[in-house]
């Protein structure tokens, strides 16, 4: 039969599993960062890329009417 835990080591069972959960979060807040960047960059350039495509055809529209 397995023996009865004691306050004294459910309060330091729970301290260890506070500190690595800690450590957990700041580490998926990190890479949850570097991911929004990521995402951002990403978003530039598509809008960079869709602007250049709608003037390209604009100007090509403008063009073949005249």
């Amino acid at each position: 039969m397995a023996a009865k835990k004691t306050i004294a080591s459910v309060a330091s069972d729970l301290e260890k599993h506070d500190a690595i959960c800690q450590e957990r979060w700041k580490t998926i807040y990190r890479k949850t960062d570097a991911l929004q960047k990521s995402v951002d960059s990403t978003k530039i350039w598509l809008l960079g890329g869709l602007t250049t495509i709608v003037a390209s055809l604009i100007t090509l529209i403008v063009k073949s009417t005249f």
